[in-house]
């Protein structure tokens, strides 16, 4: 990873970044890989595009990304170096052709590619797994731990508005 712009980026990159792996990539990528194991390589190659977006997503927080995001308008690859954006769609890409033979050796570098996302935010163990026992409470730990720097620096809560309850 290169060095971050600013502060704010920075908390933005490993607070953002944290909560869209959990929400998003671990539950896509679990989905890829049931698709692959059921030889379903369409549902594969659809769910592999957005484990591949929400990866540059992540990726480009960390220079100049949007952090708000609603899942609809939004640019994955902002601030992205061209060649990081290619290799990662090419990737994707690779998916729509997958067969019994190479599904396997595909898989395993779209878990790399997952896995060296995850490693850029800098924390010090792999995140837990959302869709576990200890999943839920990784998302108020990761909450608890960067609310005060968000608030401080201005930056958007991590939790979605939809997530915390209405105390009127």
């Amino acid at each position: 990873m290169t060095a971050f712009p600013d502060l704010r980026r920075h908390v933005a990159y490993r607070a953002h970044g944290a909560l869209r792996l959990l929400d998003w990539v671990q539950a896509t990528l679990e989905d890829v890989e049931g698709a692959v194991a059921g030889g379903q390589f369409g549902v594969a190659a659809f769910q592999a595009r957005t484990v591949i977006l929400q990866c540059l997503s992540i990726r480009s927080l960390a220079r100049a990304g949007e952090i708000d995001w609603d899942g609809a308008a939004f640019d994955h690859f902002a601030g992205l170096e061209d060649d990081e954006v290619a290799r990662a769609l090419a990737l994707a890409r690779e998916a729509v052709d997958l067969d019994e033979a190479g599904a396997d050796e595909w898989l395993r570098r779209l878990r790399e590619y997952v896995a060296a996302t995850e490693a850029g935010l800098g924390y010090d163990a792999p995140l837990p797994i959302l869709r576990s026992p200890q999943g839920p409470f990784a998302i108020l730990g990761l909450a608890r731990r960067w609310s005060d720097a968000l608030e401080e620096l201005g930056l958007p809560a991590l939790l979605p508005p939809k997530w915390v309850a209405d105390e009127s």
